[in-house]
């Protein structure tokens, strides 16, 4: 399905989901419930058509820097027919109204649904990632992310939290400020923020520290991956600018629309899995932890907190690595 109109689907899920909650329709969230099931049983199909292809069908396909990239398309099917799994199953009452004793969620409601519907796909997504070679696959297909890529997304990102709590459908501007935790931080907040900003920078420097002299080989490639994934970001500017809109995007998405209906074990769960670009690493048990440390900060404060703290965290980092950049490039 073209990524145009993927989210063309999307969009009208998410206004579909949130007009039947406005209308409190016992007969059109049934009707709700059996599109999605009908969508994940069509995905399920995909998928187990993907699988049964002949095993050499593997597809020499050009990334945009035309370096090859080799797709195998059973593990692709593999995720796909998860995927679908997830979805189908999730769209089933009793399976929400038993996910509702462990998580926080609405089982009657038609946009907690679509939410977990959308966090397996997720998940899926991740998976087929870690199944296509891992630090050593990218090494070789790695593409330098631009600015406007990284805001695109962010956008996307806020854009679909607005819509998700149902902004003008069933809740006004307020109603969604509020929903979403986007509130004034007093400074008592920002100061604990600007604590907290440390303690993850601290974090991260001895997890990479430590990971460097258990396997130096695996973190020397990754630092590989990360300056050609962000070789382009060699300005302050360019940084500030990047670490504010993924803090704004991603914290907007994950602790603001996300973190109520799911949780913060779950949540954070999906935000260690949108960041597994390079497979399983340390790197990943830091996220999942900065998960828990931001979906606390939003629980015990507010989302505009905890995007102070993200932002401000991945600044930090970014500062460090355009310093170590242009040490290199002055000892070079």
């Amino acid at each position: 399905m073209p990524v145009g109109l993927g989210s063309v689907a999307l969009v009208a899920l998410i206004l579909l989901a949130n007009y039947i909650e406005r209308l409190k329709n016992a007969r059109y969230s049934r009707l709700f419930t059996q599109l999605l099931l009908f969508i994940n049983v069509l995905i399920m199909v995909l998928g187990i058509a993907l699988m049964l292809l002949p095993a050499d069908s593997v597809f020499d396909l050009a990334t945009s820097n035309g370096k090859p990239l080799s797709l195998n398309w059973q593990t692709a099917g593999l995720s796909v027919l998860l995927m679908g799994v997830w979805g189908f199953l999730v769209s089933l009452l009793p399976i929400r109204r038993f996910l509702a004793q462990v998580l926080p969620l609405n089982a009657e409601s038609s946009g907690h649904t679509l939410g977990l519907v959308f966090a397996g796909y997720l998940l899926g997504n991740t998976f087929f990632s870690l199944t296509q070679g891992g630090l050593e696959g990218l090494a070789k297909t790695a593409v330098s992310a631009s600015i406007y890529n990284i805001l695109v997304t962010q956008i996307l990102f806020a854009s679909m939290s607005l819509l998700g709590v149902g902004l003008y459908i069933r809740r006004s501007p307020s109603e969604t400020q509020k929903r979403l935790g986007l509130v004034r931080p007093t400074r008592y907040q920002l100061l604990m923020g600007t604590c907290w900003i440390i303690v993850l920078v601290i974090l991260q420097f001895i997890v990479g520290l430590m990971w460097a002299l258990l396997d130096s080989s695996q973190a020397e490639l990754l630092k590989g991956i990360s300056s050609e994934l962000l070789g382009d970001m060699d300005t302050i500017a360019e940084w500030a600018l990047l670490a504010v809109a993924t803090g704004t995007g991603e914290e907007i998405l994950f602790r603001g629309a996300l973190q109520p209906g799911f949780g913060i074990l779950f949540t954070s769960l999906l935000f260690a899995a949108a960041h597994i670009q390079y497979g399983i690493t340390p790197a990943t048990f830091v996220v999942f932890v900065i998960g828990l440390i931001l979906g606390m900060i939003r629980r015990q404060y507010n989302t505009t907190t905890s995007i102070y703290v993200h932002s401000g965290y991945n600044f930090i980092l970014g500062m460090f690595s355009l310093l170590t950049l242009q040490l290199e490039q002055m000892i070079g």
